[in-house]
């Protein structure tokens, strides 16, 4: 990752005082090696995404639906990549797709990507409607990224600096005085 990329109130992490262990492999482990699985078993040399620019990050990067190797040959092709979401809204609609309750009222989530993942952008909004919906789902977020989740905190980044309600109930639960 380039420091390019990393926000200034995050770089130092880059440096050596810094001890919790970080990593941006999360979406190459669990994603991205599984599709090149696939692709080794399968013998076939394209892997269809359903990624769209609009989304952004790394997407938005992304010069054309087809990615071909040095030699030329077929490697991904990202249709939908050109989708808006107005696009995509109206497609929904008049082919009358089924859409994951997620994405639906009362919850209204834009992606379900990895529960909790702490580089979404609504990071804080996902919590807190997890909070509201599924507070199983958000307590355990709480416990797997606990260490991220304490640092995003303290530096008041992408999560407020409130106590979660998760440490509201472990101290009422241990009898500690709020």
């Amino acid at each position: 990752m380039s420091i390019m990329t990393i926000p200034k109130s995050l770089q130092y992490q880059l440096t050596p005082q810094f001890n919790l262990k970080l990593s941006d492999k999360c979406c190459l482990k669990l994603k991205k090696e599984p599709i090149r699985l696939w692709e080794r078993q399968t013998n076939r040399k394209v892997a269809i995404t359903g990624m769209r620019a609009e989304e952004g990050g790394t997407r938005s990067i992304i010069k054309g639906c087809i990615l071909t190797d040095k030699n030329g040959n077929l490697k991904k092709f990202h249709p939908l990549l050109k989708v808006d979401d107005e696009w995509e809204s109206t497609f929904i609609k008049e082919q009358k797709i089924d859409v994951c309750k997620l994405y639906k009222e009362p919850y209204n989530f834009k992606r379900s990507g990895c529960k909790g993942c702490p580089f979404a952008l609504t990071l804080q909004e996902q919590l807190d409607t997890m909070a509201r919906l599924l507070p199983n789902e958000r307590k355990q977020c709480e416990v797997i990224w606990k260490p991220v989740y304490d640092e995003y905190r303290r530096l008041n980044y992408r999560l407020t600096n409130q106590m979660s309600i998760f440490d509201f109930m472990e101290e009422n639960e241990n009898g500690k005085k709020m």
